[in-house]
């Protein structure tokens, strides 16, 4: 353990982003076995760019410069990286309230109640990139205020404990390849906070691309390792259960969701790690109409709009009537309200049912009526009653009553002053129009 200000400075490449590392038994082989590969002769220090020292014999190629890769002094450049805190809540059986006490001295007694701690801690590194003998000094601080009297602990795995009574700040100094999680713990009679982070110190770049990070199922990425420092194996784990110790894989993925694909690289010194975010969508079913509603017989063309490769659907029309076509055209042939209903599968996201739509079919009035008595004297009163019908039902009437009188009431009375043969006319009228219904010589006064 070192303290601030004792520290030299080590020029290493930092990266920032999703990866780690961990450490190579000495001598051994690729991770995934087979013959032990000759350990390449490495400098001290490495500027990005630079080219990778190979073993005698070997085509020498230049590295790729690793994203946001900077030459930096790790004590004296790193203000603009920052560790992630993971805070850990207090797990004392009273943390929610603190605990209240109470004492009694020689001089006098006192009560008062104790804070729960807290516990923060940010350092100036996160990985550093290393290609021979790792030294590399971190230095964490405390970033909490606690209240005293409480006591904390700084632990580092793999490595040890370390207890201080009064110093928030440590630096820590790591000299082998590995990913190191070093934790802060604060305890008090209330209970214990942590917080943690990890360390990676390097041998290799591990990095990768990815042909398509997004689209719908099934998803086949090509995945292309483009780790610098000579990686002898490679182990790949597509988040989805998939994994893979090739060089440069496809892997599909045949079920939606969000995944995280990791390359763990690795050479004799040891391995490195990178990730990167694979999304695949799931099937989104919907489908459009040319229209919602008219008179009967109404034609719809229905189309599918359904996104992600659908390659099967089921149509429900609402009056009996279905369809497996892609897009169908169907005629209702009665008035009423229908519900149209699609569900379409890709063949992996099993059925998916979109949005339904109401369609109204509508027809003209359907014009009837009656008249009682249909013959009498001169001076005879005839109910005439509507019996017409519609969707929607009529909402106004017209009578010709055949003698110069006329009428819009529904169900209207009407007196024949004299003799004749007289032809009624009927109308009916809904909001799809007006139809009218004649009946000649329908009524007789002698």
């Amino acid at each position: 353990m070192y303290k601030p200000g004792a520290i030299a400075c080590l020029l290493v490449v930092l990266l920032v982003g999703a990866c780690g590392c961990s450490l190579a038994a000495s001598g051994s082989g690729p991770a995934s076995g087979g013959a032990a590969q000759e350990t390449p002769t490495l400098p001290t220090t490495y500027i990005a760019g630079e080219a990778t020292p190979l073993p005698a014999n070997t085509p020498a190629t230049p590295t790729p410069v690793p994203t946001n890769a900077t030459s930096v002094n790790i004590m004296g450049a790193q203000t603009n990286v920052t560790l992630t805190e993971v805070t850990i809540a207090c797990t004392g059986q009273s943390c929610s309230n603190g605990v209240t006490y109470s004492n009694t001295t020689s001089s006098g007694s006192g009560s008062g109640t104790v804070t729960t701690p807290t516990s923060s801690i940010s350092g100036n590194v996160t990985m550093a990139y290393v290609k021979q003998n790792p030294n590399v000094w971190v230095q964490f601080t405390e970033n909490a205020v606690n209240t005293p009297p409480y006591s904390w602990m700084w632990s580092w795995r793999p490595a040890g404990n370390l207890t201080y009574e009064s110093d928030p700040s440590i630096v820590l100094v790591f000299s082998q390849y590995g990913t190191y999680k070093v934790t802060r713990t604060v305890s008090n009679s209330a209970g214990s906070a942590s917080s943690s982070a990890n360390v990676s110190v390097c041998p290799l770049v591990a990095s990768f691309t990815v042909n398509q990070t997004t689209g719908p199922a099934p998803l086949a990425v090509r995945f292309t390792d483009t780790s610098s420092d000579q990686p002898g194996s490679w182990a790949w784990n597509f988040g989805d259960g998939g994994s893979s110790s090739l060089q440069n894989p496809v892997h599909t993925y045949t079920t939606a969701g969000t995944y995280t694909a990791r390359l763990d690289a690795a050479n004799n010194l040891g391995s490195c790690w990178n990730t990167t975010g694979i999304t695949v969508s799931s099937l989104a079913a919907s489908f459009t109409a040319n229209q919602s509603s008219g008179l009967a017989p109404l034609a719809i063309q229905f189309t599918d709009t359904s996104t992600d490769q659908p390659n099967a659907w089921t149509w429900n029309f609402g009056d009996g009537s279905s369809s497996t076509l892609q897009n169908p055209m169907h005629t209702y042939t009665t008035a009423g309200v229908y519900t149209a209903n699609l569900n379409a599968t890709n063949g992996y996201n099993g059925w998916i049912s979109a949005p339904s739509k109401s369609i109204t079919v509508y027809t003209l009035p359907t014009v009837a009526f009656s008249a009682s008595p249909l013959a009498g004297t001169a001076g005879t009163s005839v109910l005439f009653s509507d019996q017409s019908s519609g969707y929607p039902a009529p909402s106004s009437w017209y009578w010709d009553f055949g003698d110069g009188f006329t009428s819009a009431y529904q169900n209207p009375s009407h007196q024949y002053a004299n003799t004749g043969s007289y032809t009624v006319s009927h109308a009916a009228t809904n909001s799809q129009g007006t139809v009218w219904l004649n009946k000649t010589a329908y009524i007789t006064i002698s």
